[in-house]
């Protein structure tokens, strides 16, 4: 393969509010390097997409217009052929126990919202290299 570049990171946002699934695809798109694919505002739609579209992230609220975030984390993790999907949650009601919940679920990443939007981005900046350099 000659001297085309990458494919960027496809990343899908789970969030029960459209302005703020807006607000997190302005901070995560980075052209040629962070594509947002889709968002959904259910516990279905987000399952039925990511099922669907298997991004490279799902950037995921705990609380969804119907259904959970945890319930979305469980479906990704039983699913095999999504096994290589980064599922990173958000939400704005932080705490150590839901974190661990979270993270014992199968969750890659933990932010709050309200405090850790710039870490968030940085992951995912993270993330993006990663997989630049192993396609190499």
């Amino acid at each position: 393969m000659a001297s085309r570049s990458a494919s960027p990171l496809r990343v899908f946002i789970a969030d029960d509010s459209p302005p703020v699934a807006e607000m997190m695809k302005e901070l995560l798109t980075d052209p040629g390097r962070v594509e947002v694919i889709g968002v959904g505002e259910t516990e279905t739609a987000a399952i039925e997409s990511i099922e669907r579209m298997r991004p490279d992230v799902v950037v995921l609220d705990l609380q969804l217009k119907t259904g959970s975030g945890t319930d979305v984390i469980r479906a990704v993790r039983a699913n095999p052929q999504l096994a290589r999907t980064r599922l990173i949650v958000t939400t704005n009601h932080a705490s150590p126990e839901l974190k661990a919940g979270c993270l014992g679920l199968g969750a890659d990443d933990y932010f709050d919202k309200l405090k850790e939007l710039g870490a968030l981005a940085q992951r995912v900046r993270e993330l993006a290299e990663a997989k630049a350099r192993e396609a190499g």
